[in-house]
């Protein structure tokens, strides 16, 4: 897909989840409407991985990892996620919440979601990256050996809560307005939607911004110096700051996905019910 369609189908999908949400803004299940445009994204990207695949090899994804993902998806995205954004409060109370809410208008409170969330998950990622124990867990994301759609969701259970309470629990306890956290929501979902997506984009100078699937691919390098790149959540904003961006010139990606080296005894993505139990393997942090 040429520059100018790859950059043009972005941000007019980033314009109609914003104009979604204004249509919906003051319904009772205006959540209910960006999940159903989530799933249209991701039916989206999996169309477009038919019409333009970046790498026509990775179409043939083994049925056992496919499984896996759905499960995934399931698991972590259909119940815990959930469970998640319901219990979540409550923490907040038991940890003594600041007094009221934040006094700063909504588009304030928009700006300090998306720098906090983002640098967050920044931080969260690098750890997950560097800590043996928070690797154990995070290794099941990196565990494929091709990039498509459906992987995106392949995130072990505690992966995705120490994420979730790092990103949302400190800005619940501020008393930031739920409606700024879904306004980020809604703003970043085509952007991770289509992070791990095998299409052929080529967004140019929005690769500065936003993490794209052409520089995530880069962060699933089996090479330890590429891999541990890009590790925003949807912006590379604190890649930029911290030095942790990567986009080199070539747009094939890098030689080979996967785990690395010292990490291969890892189970296969195949193994969805042995990847969940790894990181309560005595030996799966030495």
């Amino acid at each position: 897909m040429n520059r100018f369609l790859s950059q043009t189908l972005l941000i007019g999908l980033i314009a109609g989840m914003a104009a979604l949400l204004a249509l919906c803004w003051a319904h009772p299940a205006r959540e209910a409407f960006m999940a159903g445009a989530a799933l249209g994204l991701i039916a989206l990207s999996l169309v477009l991985e038919r019409l333009c695949p970046h790498d026509p090899a990775w179409a043939d994804v083994p049925r056992d990892e496919v499984a896996g993902d759905i499960g995934s998806f399931v698991l972590v995205f259909g119940l815990l996620d959930g469970a998640l954004k319901w219990l979540t409060p409550f923490a907040v109370l038991a940890i003594a919440p600041l007094p009221g809410s934040l006094a700063l208008p909504l588009w304030q409170q928009v700006v300090l979601v998306f720098a906090w969330i983002e640098f967050a998950a920044w931080a969260s990622h690098w750890a997950h990256h560097r800590y043996k124990p928070l690797w154990a867990l995070h290794a099941m994301h990196h565990s494929t050996e091709r990039l498509y759609t459906l992987n995106n969701f392949r995130f072990h259970p505690f992966n995705h809560v120490l994420n979730h309470l790092a990103m949302i629990l400190p800005l619940l306890w501020l008393g930031i307005a739920a409606e700024a956290i879904l306004i980020y929501t809604a703003l970043t979902l085509p952007v991770l939607l289509l992070q791990h997506s095998n299409i052929a984009f080529d967004f140019g100078r929005l690769n500065l911004l936003f993490n794209t699937n052409d520089l995530h691919r880069w962060h699933h390098s089996a090479k330890p110096d590429e891999g541990m790149k890009n590790l925003g959540r949807a912006l590379v904003i604190w890649d930029q700051l911290f030095g942790t961006y990567l986009r080199p010139g070539t747009p094939k990606g890098p030689v080979r996905i996967g785990l690395f080296a010292a990490s291969r005894r890892f189970p296969p993505a195949a193994r969805f019910w042995a990847q969940l139990a790894w990181p309560f393997n005595p030996a799966c942090c030495r």
